[in-house]
């Protein structure tokens, strides 16, 4: 019997959660597609119907993730909302507390910083991975570029300097935190890390372009 589209997106759903879960449990490289479809309770055919190979898992993975992370963030660049500032701050901090509340961001992150092996066998997968490193650095560049525009950025900053600098900062306090995620709350470290991070693109003389 044909499923139903409701049934499909159930059952691609199913194996995204599957997939999250066994990355998490095994590691990118030593997850099989056979142990993804037997923890979603269908058939490899089923897996293969809608997505190509792990690859493709972990890209949708990816892109459910980083829509949820930035889709309001593209919105007010694409439209030069004045808000611009303060919406960037906003997706900062509901970064952190997605990581530290929502299990399957906190899982997702946990697989991209600490269970994804840079190896041979996960070639493909590093490759997905470096594409939306770039693409979050084309965001990042974005919205930096457009908060000088709307001035509330000094004219003389050194975008791609303040880019790596955000970046620093972001991937340095999550990689510390699920390390050691009993140490100190992310979410009430993030708010000062955050404002730290901001104050210096605004007034770090370091960041401005050289002379």
């Amino acid at each position: 019997m044909r499923k139903t589209k409701a049934e499909a997106l159930k059952t691609r759903e199913d194996l995204l959660l599957s997939a999250l879960d066994t990355f998490y449990d095994r590691g990118v490289g030593r997850a099989s597609l056979n142990e993804i479809a037997q923890n979603a309770g269908v058939t490899r055919g089923a897996l293969y119907w809608h997505f190509k190979n792990k690859e493709d898992l972990f890209d949708a993975l990816f892109q459910h993730i980083f829509n949820q992370v930035n889709a309001d963030l593209q919105n007010d660049i694409l439209t030069d909302s004045p808000d611009l500032w303060d919406n960037f701050h906003c997706c900062l901090l509901n970064m952190f507390e997605r990581i530290q509340n929502n299990e399957n961001h906190r899982k997702f992150f946990n697989i991209l910083h600490l269970k994804c092996e840079h190896t041979e066998q996960n070639e493909a997968i590093i490759k997905l991975m470096t594409s939306y490193t770039e693409m979050w650095d084309t965001m990042l560049t974005s919205t930096l570029s457009a908060c000088v525009k709307q001035k509330v950025l000094p004219p003389d900053l050194d975008i791609p300097s303040a880019v790596l600098f955000v970046q620093s900062n972001v991937t340095g306090l999550i990689r510390l935190w699920l390390a050691r995620p009993t140490q100190f709350d992310l979410i009430s470290t993030a708010q000062r890390q955050v404002s730290t991070c901001l104050g210096a693109l605004q007034y770090a003389p370091p960041l401005r372009k050289a002379d």
